[in-house]
């Protein structure tokens, strides 16, 4: 099974040894029972990049059942998609780019000084620029009036990239602004010179927009699971459905548009380091379905709110270390270990039926220190299990209040753009890579000290529980103290739909009007060619 790609450029000139060469020596030092040798850096490493595992490949591959669909579902599923989000969204791009760019470009000639605006603004950094302006005009600012704050802000004098400055002045005042819900593209269409061009943008925008609205009402015909869980099952009032399909397209459509298809979570977390668009329509789609448990945080005092968004580093603060990293590598270092723990023992016996002593001595040694290691790791992976479970434990009780601090913090940078917040920062405690590397063993002791972190996890796991269960203890009075008591203060996160094994596919997406009569009119002119 290859893991890698063979096309990856050679950085490094020259003749190297056969690869052969080096496994032939590893297999001889292996028999004769000696230390590996230091190996080479593996392929990728450099770049922070990890090479997968056989078998995780080969999982990948046993997922798809590689049944086929019959010819009439392909001909549906074709029509369904022929007016896809994504693919429009891509037409619409490659349209309105250029127009944008040259937009911005003669808002910043306009504003800078004659001998800095002589080179037209050719700079690559100028990419940036662009990008900058488009997150500013996503926020609800003018993009001419915060050019020209910028540029008049301080001198250009001595600078070596125009564009490059301008976008850093630009960012301090543009990356803590949260954007605003987009309107819908047929308002965004530009005015071009070219009246086929000009029709063409109006219709592929109209089309969007129609993609969109039948996107809610899917949804509300087939409602998925992570629909109904923040949205609530679909009302059986017109009105009330209509509501429902428009909150449930918005949410729909950035699923749509950007390939996320995550089966619970509608949007999952805010794409901070993508486009100004893709921003966008994640906060219109975050606004919708009403993250807080329904709460409404429009109406709530400044004050309010930052009590919310500071309950974030509060929350995360007691939360149990997340190792489930290093419990996939210790499951398969198990493995690898009991490997090489059997082919030790044989080698072993081979050397003891040849005479070789000392040869079957060290085999021997190593025999004992693979299965000292195997324990071992046997060992760390129950730990580090039952913490993995006690942290699904900790992050269903407190996904409410998480959501809720990222909601307020979203409201607060919307209500002062011209505030710079904080971004919100995780207090988890985490592992350094120091705590990491002594869950790394090499062969050649019998046994091996569990790590002081490892030994410590019990005692956080118990601090975890013991709040936890105050949590679960803690009621809500009544209004009226006769009455006793509400429910829990602390109620647990709509627990995960979970589908069953065996389902019927999920109907796919009625074709549009238009595309459905086009493949009618194609059929019967195919028929009468025949």
């Amino acid at each position: 099974m290859f893991t890698q790609s063979a096309r990856v450029a050679d950085p490094q000139a020259g003749t190297r040894p056969a690869p052969e060469l080096a496994r032939h020596a590893r297999v001889e030092r292996e028999r004769a029972g000696l230390p590996a040798l230091p190996g080479p850096v593996p392929d990728g490493a450099e770049l922070g990049q990890e090479r997968r595992e056989a078998l995780a490949v080969l999982a990948d591959i046993l997922e798809r059942d590689g049944s086929e669909a019959s010819a009439l579902e392909e001909q549906a599923l074709a029509l369904a998609n022929a007016d896809h989000l994504a693919v429009l969204n891509a037409m619409w791009q490659g349209e309105i780019a250029g127009l944008e760019v040259g937009r911005f470009r003669a808002m910043v000639l306009d504003e800078l000084p004659a001998e800095y605006a002589a080179d037209g603004l050719a700079s690559p950094q100028a990419t940036w620029l662009w990008r900058t302006l488009r997150a500013a005009e996503a926020a609800g600012l003018e993009a001419a009036a915060v050019v020209r704050e910028a540029v008049g802000s301080r001198s250009l004098s001595g600078a070596r990239d125009v564009a490059a400055v301008l976008d850093s002045r630009l960012r301090t005042v543009v990356d803590p602004l949260v954007p605003r819900p987009a309107r819908p593209w047929s308002e965004r269409v530009p005015v071009v010179s070219d009246p086929e061009r000009q029709r063409f943008l109006t219709e592929l925008a109209a089309a969007m927009d129609a993609r969109k609205e039948r996107i809610g009402e899917h949804l509300a015909e087939y409602p998925p699971g992570w629909a109904v869980r923040v949205l609530g099952p679909v009302p059986g009032d017109p009105l009330d459905r209509l509501e429902w399909q428009r909150r449930a397209a918005e949410v729909g459509a950035y699923r749509e548009l950007y390939g996320y298809e995550h089966p619970e979570e509608p949007i999952g977390p805010e794409p901070t380091g993508d486009s100004p668009e893709k921003r966008a329509a994640w906060h219109a789609a975050f606004a919708v379905p009403g993250p807080a448990e329904g709460v409404d945080l429009r109406g709530l005092p400044d004050g309010s709110l930052l009590h919310m968004r500071a309950t974030y580093e509060t929350e995360t603060a007691w939360a149990p270390r997340h190792v489930g990293r290093e419990l996939a590598r210790l499951r398969i270092s198990v493995d690898d270990a009991g490997l090489s723990a059997i082919r030790a023992r044989a080698e072993e016996q081979v050397a003891r039926e040849r005479g070789e002593v000392e040869l079957a001595e060290r085999h021997g040694g190593l025999a004992r220190s693979w299965a000292a290691m195997e324990s071992f790791y046997r060992e760390q992976e129950g730990e580090l299990e039952q913490t993995m479970e006690v942290r699904r434990e900790w992050e269903l009780a407190t996904e409410g209040s998480r959501h809720l601090a990222v909601a307020a913090d979203a409201e607060l940078r919307r209500r002062h753009p011209e505030v710079r917040f904080e971004p919100l920062r995780s207090a988890e405690p985490v592992l350094t890579e120091e705590e990491r590397g002594q869950l790394v063993l090499a062969p050649g002791a019998e046994s091996y000290q569990v790590p002081e972190w490892v030994i410590r996890l019990d005692a956080e796991r118990q601090a975890v529980r013991e709040r936890l269960d105050e949590r679960k203890a803690v009621l809500v009075p009544a209004v009226e103290l006769d009455y006793g008591y509400e429910g829990e203060a602390w109620p647990a996160w709509v627990q995960r739909d979970r589908d069953a094994i065996l389902q019927p596919p999920r109907p796919e997406m009625r074709p549009a009007p238009a595309i459905a009569e086009r493949a009618v009119e194609r059929g019967a002119e195919y028929e009468a060619e025949l």
